[in-house]
């Protein structure tokens, strides 16, 4: 049974420490001695709980709209080009390319099948303000760990 345990978690040592008390948890309580199977189940449990929450683009784009006080389907809207509005989107863009694989097409899509140009020239935009203003990168860093901590 080590050996197994030891095939199915092999980098994190939280895991293993994990794997081991709840095999001796359950051994206590159940009065026997673990099984592959109760050990296939222990392994399946913590390997789940470690996975963290799928991030996708309407999680960006709500925790944006959240942060900028603007509802997420003026974000995504291609007519609404208030100021207020154009940073939140252009910030969600930014977050979107941040925290995802998506290609600069497939997020200009997501914002109302803008150009992948657009997309470029907007990272480059939220780039240059954060370099320019602290506050402005504090709120994105603020933003992006709301996100993966969800």
């Amino acid at each position: 049974m080590c050996e197994y345990i030891a095939s199915k978690i092999k980098s994190n040592i939280r895991q293993l420490e994990g794997t081991v008390k709840k095999l001796k948890a359950k051994s206590l309580l159940n009065n026997e001695k673990p099984t592959i199977s109760s050990v296939q189940e222990v392994i399946a449990d913590i390997l789940n709980n470690d996975v963290p929450p799928e991030v996708t683009v309407e999680r960006i784009i709500d925790e944006v709209a959240r942060t900028y006080g603007v509802s997420s389907e003026e974000i995504r809207s291609q007519k609404n080009r208030s100021a207020n509005i154009s940073n939140a989107r252009h910030i969600a863009i930014y977050v979107t390319r941040e925290l995802t694989t998506l290609s600069m097409v497939a997020i200009g899509e997501e914002f109302g099948n803008r150009h992948y140009s657009t997309i470029i020239y907007t990272l480059q935009k939220v780039q240059k303000m954060m370099d320019n203003d602290r506050k402005v990168k504090e709120i994105i860093e603020d933003t992006i760990k709301n996100i993966r901590d969800r």
